[in-house]
């Protein structure tokens, strides 16, 4: 039955679900395959994807001022896709739902997913360089990002854009992690083997900050630094003078003890454990030496509750799309046979979910 359901609520619409909660409003459909997101007709931006519509005046104001500060005016396939109803607005409101003034940042956003695109949608696989990861989710479905000083690498002039693009892989798959509405994630930096000749070059520094700045606005919850030593501070009050009010905020200077009772009060003893494991694992003699890159979590590790309730919250979608569609279905396709109703669009062209999971299946250490 649930296949049933799925195959006529692609034909009909879907909800729109960009934060985790359900959105109730009734007639919020994907927009036909000859319109763009912005509701223009595809003849003047051929080829773009079907991307659920901006209604909000404000960020349609916010997008078509952002394509215009784009080189060439024009928004690329990749770009618009980018510009779901989440990430949209995200912008708008922090700037206050001021369009002009969200443009300019989502305009930098999208210019800097432009640059990394190869590395984004998994086109090309980083030359990686440290542990950096995401390493666990927790039980609030934040993604916890983990990486440990002992493993780092001086950057230098060879290896600094390969530093970059691992950096761009990690966040823009933790981006793609969140589950149970979560919208951040947990950034814990461990510190044990810190040595302050390997980190004079502050490059990799500023471009972490400007990625967590813009490309991935409000994409942190908690910045944890575990076992800071003396020498850490030098870099931080380097730092900080490029971080917001906001941001310093949300930083945390912890023990190992401390980080591991902070993870399992926000996000679960499980996620805390395998925290706890791998810095553990660090301290010993070998390290650890083991892990998968750039994530070592998998699509199905959501908890069986989580998987009953949100297949309950799919059947009750779908079938409310369902009752809609089978009232307007007798006058738009009476002239229709049993067979061309179950030809459902999702077998002709690739679904068009408005944020598509990004994977790196392929890329692995171990």
């Amino acid at each position: 039955m649930p296949t049933l359901l799925e195959s006529f609520s692609c034909c009909y619409g879907r909800v729109d679900r960009c934060d985790g909660a359900e959105d109730s409003r009734e007639g919020f459909l994907l927009l036909p395959a000859d319109k763009d997101f912005l509701g223009r007709p595809s003849a003047a931006v051929s080829g773009l994807p079907r991307t659920p519509l901006l209604e909000d005046p404000g960020m349609v104001e916010t997008v078509r001022l952002a394509e215009a500060l784009l080189p060439g005016g024009q928004m690329t396939h990749e770009q618009c896709e980018w510009c779901t109803v989440h990430n949209v607005r995200r912008y708008f409101q922090g700037r206050g739902g001021n369009p002009a003034a969200a443009a300019a940042i989502l305009a930098q956003a999208l210019s800097w997913r432009q640059e990394y695109r190869a590395v984004l949608s998994g086109e090309r696989e980083p030359v990686w360089q440290t542990d950096l990861r995401v390493l666990a989710r927790g039980d609030d479905g934040a993604p916890k990002i983990y990486g440990c000083f002992r493993h780092n690498v001086p950057a230098t002039a060879a290896n600094t854009q390969h530093i970059f693009d691992h950096m761009a892989a990690v966040l823009e798959t933790a981006s793609r992690s969140h589950r149970h509405g979560a919208t951040n994630a947990d950034n814990i930096m461990d510190c044990h083997g810190f040595r302050m000749a390997d980190n004079l070059n502050p490059a990799p520094m500023f471009q972490l900050m400007k990625m967590a700045n813009q490309p991935y606005r409000d994409g942190l919850r908690t910045a944890i630094l575990v076992d800071a030593p003396s020498s850490f501070y030098m870099l931080w009050r380097a730092a900080q003078p490029f971080l917001s009010e906001k941001t310093k905020s949300k930083i945390r200077f912890v023990s190992h003890d401390e980080a591991v009772a902070l993870i399992a009060s926000t996000s679960g003893a499980k996620a805390a454990a395998i925290v706890q494991r791998v810095m553990a694992e660090n301290r010993s003699a070998e390290g650890c030496t083991s892990h998968r890159l750039p994530s070592e979590v998998k699509d199905d590790e959501d908890s069986p509750s989580e998987a009953s309730e949100n297949q309950r919250s799919l059947t009750r979608t779908l079938s409310r799309k369902l009752s809609r569609a089978l009232s307007g279905m007798q006058s738009v396709y009476q002239h229709s046979t049993i067979t061309s109703r179950f030809c459902c669009c999702r077998r002709r062209r690739p679904d068009a979910t408005e944020d598509q999971p990004y994977k790196f299946d392929k890329f692995h250490v171990n």
